[in-house]
Parts: structure tokens; C-alpha cells; sequence
């Protein structure tokens, strides 16, 4: 029988999947960690994804149906006011959970009761393949990391359900296909982000992929998600200005001139910001954007050795704790070498 009060309730949207479905639910059937109920939610499919789900005879699925196309929005805030588990974890119909996943992220949330959300590593299989190592681990740098970018992939995570709950949080449907990012900055205002560094995930990139199927809807998304967060640190950003923030995300290849002046004047208007507002861990804040000067540099050699003057002259290379001493290590190597 079924627990009606499990420690877990996976939560997977579905919407003609097929193609990929069986690997996703049979990798969520075959965890190690056995308190769940594993909630599939078939958003209104054409294809043979019902089927899909019906064959498995499972008494941990608990399997419901929107009669039309609904949207991913709509449909997972539906999951969480089914959810019956104390966390949610996310699951898409097209990845592949490790089987040991929900038993880390479990136990990762049970030591670390502040936070409200967690990620962990997760592998890239499909179109594009590799892995993505977990670069921020303290949820004051996460917070401050959020005004350029989402700190999770959003199948990985799980959330502590009561945060969900008890204050009326439920993802946007203002910012499609970047539903996931503008939830986490308003559960950072009454609770905190964090990762694991384990591997929990395999992450598929295909041609359907929102990243891919909806890319120019999720950079607008994004962008309100950015210009959010820099009004509250009391800054509204000319066109030109969000363009360039929105750069500094990946960081990519300048102009001399604009390498010289630009991005190290944005970085430093933001850190003066923070400053005056407080609205993050002074701290952490210069961190995050310390590193994005250094991201930039790196990105730049190409320009040639002055690049490594200009970073060490900066006020931003100052005092960059030492788990970027390798980085800073390869830039300086990387020009030496060029030169």
C-alpha cells in the first residue's frame, strides 16, 4: 500500500515524452531510497505517453491527467498542492535519475535544515555531453549569484515543501521557461539555497529541450528575473547597461576599449550599490562579482598581456578567496603562454 504521508513525493510533469519516458520513470522505480510517492502528472499528451505510464504497476505512482495542454507552469504548481511528501524532488520525463539521488538529497536537507532549496552535479547527456561542477556551495554567495544567473538546473532540485506552503510560494506563469529562477529569489527572502557537490542527475539535451525549443522566450524571462533584482539594489539599468549585465552571465570577448571600461564599471556600480542597500552579504556579493572580473579576464586573452595588468590593477581582483586560485593561476599561465 501506498504511504500517504511519505518523507518524498517526486514530482514529474509529462507531455509527449514517449520517446524518452521509460528510462526517466524506471530511474525514479529503482532508487535506493525507498520513502516516496512518485507523482506523474500527463499534461495533456498526444502521443503514447499515457501508455507509457500505465504500464508500470507500481503502488508508489500516483498517476493524474490535465485533459488539455496546460503548461509546465501550471501543471507542477497543481503537484504541489498534491504533493503529500515533506520534499519535493523535480523530475523531467526526458532525464535520468542516479540511483542513490533522492537518498543524498535527502540527507542533505536533514543536515542542513536553514535551506529551502537544493541542487546538486548533475551530467549532460544527449545533444550536447559533459559534466557541470558545482561552483557555489555557501547560500549567501548563491543569493548574490542569483542577479546573474540560476544556481540549479530545475529537475535536480528539492524543496522543502513547508516553505512552499506556508508562505504561498508557487512558480510564476509571468516568467515562462524561467518559472524556475524567479521562485528561488523569493525563497531566498524567507529562507536559503544550497547544492550538494554529489552527482544526482543525468540531464538530457535534445532539439525539444526548453533551453533549445524556447531559448528566446527564456532570455526574456531571465531578463525581467536580472532587472528585479537590480531595482532592488536601487539600480535601473539603461538598455545598454542590461545588455552588458546580461554578458557578464558567460562571459564573452570585448573591444579593447569596452574590455577596459565597461564591464569593470558595471561590476564596481553594483558592488557600490550593495553597499547602500544591503541587500546581500556584503561579503559574498564582492565575491560573486570578483569572480566575474576574473571570468571576464580569462575570457579576454586573446587581447594579449596588458589584460593581466588591467586585472591586477583593478580593485576587483583583490582578495579572491582561494578556491579560485587555480583560475587565477591558469589566466596568468594561459597570457604567459600566449606572449
Amino acid at each position: 500500500m501506498l504511504n500517504t504521508t511519505p518523507k518524498i513525493t517526486v514530482l514529474m510533469p509529462v507531455y509527449n515524452n514517449e520517446k524518452y519516458l521509460r528510462p526517466a520513470i524506471e530511474s525514479i522505480l529503482s532508487q535506493t531510497f525507498a520513502d516516496f510517492e512518485f507523482l506523474i502528472i500527463n499534461d495533456g499528451s498526444t502521443d503514447q505517453s499515457e501508455e507509457i505510464i500505465k504500464s508500470y504497476e507500481d503502488a508508489r505512482i500516483r498517476y493524474d491527467k490535465n485533459e488539455i495542454n496546460s503548461g509546465i507552469i501550471v501543471t507542477l504548481n497543481k503537484g504541489i498542492d498534491m504533493a503529500r511528501g515533506e520534499y519535493i524532488v523535480r523530475m523531467d520525463g526526458d532525464d535520468i535519475s542516479l540511483p542513490s539521488r533522492l537518498q543524498i538529497q535527502f540527507d542533505f536537507m536533514e543536515k542542513n535544515q536553514n535551506l529551502g532549496v537544493s541542487g546538486g552535479r548533475i551530467e549532460s547527456i544527449g545533444k550536447i555531453t559533459g559534466h557541470t561542477p558545482i561552483t557555489l556551495i555557501e547560500p549567501e554567495q548563491i543569493k548574490a549569484n542569483l542577479i546573474f544567473s540560476t544556481p540549479f538546473s530545475h529537475p535536480s532540485v528539492i524543496i522543502r515543501k513547508k516553505i512552499l506552503i506556508d508562505n504561498n510560494l508557487r512558480y510564476d506563469e509571468n516568467y515562462p521557461h524561467a518559472e524556475d529562477y524567479e521562485l528561488w529569489t523569493r525563497v531566498t527572502e524567507i529562507s536559503q539555497l544550497g547544492n550538494s557537490d554529489k552527482k544526482i542527475l543525468k540531464y538530457r539535451l535534445h532539439d525539444e529541450s526548453i533551453c533549445g525549443k524556447y531559448s528566446d522566450e527564456q532570455a526574456k524571462s531571465a531578463e525581467k528575473v536580472r532587472i528585479k533584482l537590480l531595482a532592488k539594489l536601487d539600480i535601473r539599468p539603461s538598455s545598454d547597461e542590461l545588455t552588458l549585465h546580461q554578458s557578464l552571465k558567460k562571459p564573452k570577448d570585448y573591444s579593447k576599449e569596452d574590455f577596459f571600461n565597461k564591464p569593470e564599471t558595471w561590476l564596481i556600480k553594483l558592488v557600490e550599490a550593495n553597499q547602500k542597500t544591503s541587500v546581500y552579504d556584503k561579503k559574498s556579493f564582492e565575491y560573486i562579482i570578483k569572480r566575474r572580473w576574473l571570468n571576464s579576464c580569462y575570457a579576454n586573452t586573446d587581447l594579449g598581456i596588458w589584460v593581466l595588468k588591467r586585472y591586477f590593477k583593478s580593485t576587483l581582483s583583490q582578495k579572491l578567496i582561494s578556491q579560485d586560485s587555480k583560475k587565477i593561476l591558469k589566466f596568468i599561465t594561459k597570457l604567459i603562454l600566449k606572449k
